[in-house]
């Protein structure tokens, strides 16, 4: 009998020891189970997260001067949805804060840094990135029951940037023919075309050679020219928006000098010194350094000028009434200006190169980026023209080797027409008009047209954005 006592005390022992141990077994069980539901609902929410930035970083350029508008917030919940997680409540402007009791989603255009994250360095335009912030408290499944373990609370975050755009040259005419016209020249172009006109004769091109890698026509084209790398598609939707830079026009309006107020300068002829806006439009005849600021009545420089103009935004306009405006560059003027942009305000004038005989002196003119006009407004990097939709005053621009003209940067006339002849090397031009002649032929000499896509300079590259990337 002892033997059989002995016997049963040890299996009650054993039996403890048993149960001792599915207790601890089944803790660790369902600590794993818990921890195991955490990290995957940890990944659904940052690929929601990232999904919700792309799709709200696409819309940056239909959201232009009002960040995180309501358009990007509906493209992100619409994200969410797609991804598992419907009826988000977005908030925008903030990080989260506690208490976090439910799923919360912040979309931040520019990126407010939350969880102590930092936009990528050398970053310019903050504007062309958006921040998404997830925040949702989980479930316990087995931890619930143990006092004082509080439910964790998952935060996931992502960031993304638009993209650069492939096609760097639009004409926005919603209808007539002709809005792009090539005739007796040559066109090479990196990068894409867009001409926007429902004209059936939208694309026009005679007896010339038009090479891009793109050419998108909503309306039909009248050709009769060779087309080495893409004949133009035709029938083609417009894009949305139909102006790729106008998300910026608020922003460079904003950036530049007060077109209401002039400077010191009281206008007419100079001939030396230095200068800081005018009252009146300014004639330059002579050896002469002009500063940012804002010229009334325009700026026109007579043939045989040496002009500086200074680093930062010039503002033109056509005031007082019967003024000239716009910014007037004659045959045989020496310029320079190195980080410069021009808000053609109007409501006349436009940007004109005046080349009949431009064989004499040199025009040099570098749009702002991050090294040679660390202080001008962000939306102005890599804009050189920008003209305002409500001055709608025809431009020639010219860049050509061959004229000693060479203007880098973005041209910008959202409701004018533009004479545009380029065949000068640099490092990028843009074109964005309402209507584009390309081409010119002075004196015998065709000038054709090249463009250059290099964006290097640019900390965010192309000013006209399309699709968008990860960069956190």
């Amino acid at each position: 009998m002892k033997k059989n006592e002995h016997s049963a005390r040890q299996a009650g022992q054993a039996l403890v020891f048993v149960a001792l141990g599915l207790v601890v077994i089944l803790a660790f069980l369902g600590f794993g189970i818990d921890f195991g539901y955490y990290r995957f609902t940890q990944r659904e929410l940052q690929t929601a997260a990232d999904a919700g930035a792309v799709a709200g970083a696409l819309e940056v350029p239909a959201c232009g001067a009002s960040p995180g508008c309501a358009t990007m917030q509906n493209a992100v919940t619409t994200a969410l949805s797609e991804n598992g997680f419907p009826g988000a409540t977005v908030n925008t402007g903030s990080c989260p804060a506690a208490p976090i009791t439910s799923l919360q989603v912040y979309v931040n255009n520019p990126p407010k840094n939350c969880m102590g994250a930092l936009a990528p360095s050398g970053v310019q335009n903050a504007n062309e990135y958006v921040e998404v912030v997830i925040a949702q408290q989980e479930p316990l499944f087995f931890g619930s029951v143990i006092p004082g373990v509080a439910k964790p609370v998952i935060y996931t975050r992502s960031e993304a940037l638009t993209g650069n755009g492939s096609n760097c040259m639009y004409a926005l005419d919603p209808s007539n023919g002709g809005a792009i016209s090539l005739v007796l020249g040559v066109a090479n172009s990196q990068c894409g075309v867009v001409d926007e006109s429902s004209s059936g004769s939208a694309f026009t091109c005679i007896i010339a050679s038009f090479t891009a890698p793109y050419i998108g026509v909503h309306g039909g084209d009248f050709s009769l020219c060779a087309f080495p790398q893409a004949s133009p598609t035709t029938g083609v939707a417009d894009p949305t928006p139909t102006d790729p830079l106008q998300y910026l026009q608020a922003d460079l309006k904003s950036g530049a000098p007060v077109t209401g107020t002039c400077g010191t300068g009281s206008g007419g002829v100079v001939r030396s010194g230095t200068y800081t806006g005018s009252r009146a439009a300014l004639t330059v005849n002579g050896t002469v350094t002009l500063n940012p600021g804002t010229y009334c009545g325009g700026i026109t420089v007579d043939p045989g000028s040496n002009l500086t103009f200074n680093s930062g935004i010039y503002t033109l306009n056509s005031t007082p009434s019967g003024s000239p405006g716009g910014l007037t560059i004659n045959a045989g003027t020496t310029i320079s200006g190195s980080g410069v942009g021009f808000y053609n305000a109007g409501p006349n004038g436009g940007i004109n190169f005046v080349c009949s005989s431009c064989t004499a002196g040199s025009v040099v003119l570098t749009a702002p980026n991050a090294t040679n006009c660390a202080s001008c407004p962000a939306a102005w990097q890599g804009i050189l023209f920008y003209q305002d939709p409500s001055n709608t005053t025809g431009s020639v621009v010219v860049g050509s080797s061959s004229y000693n003209t060479k203007p880098t940067g973005t041209s910008y006339f959202p409701d004018a027409s533009v004479t545009y002849a380029f065949d000068a090397s640099v490092t990028y031009n843009i074109l964005v008009a309402k209507d584009i002649t390309i081409g010119l032929a002075w004196n015998g000499t065709n000038i054709n047209t090249n463009t250059y896509i290099n964006y290097g300079e640019l900390a965010d590259g192309s000013p006209i954005k399309s699709g968008a990337v990860l960069v956190q």
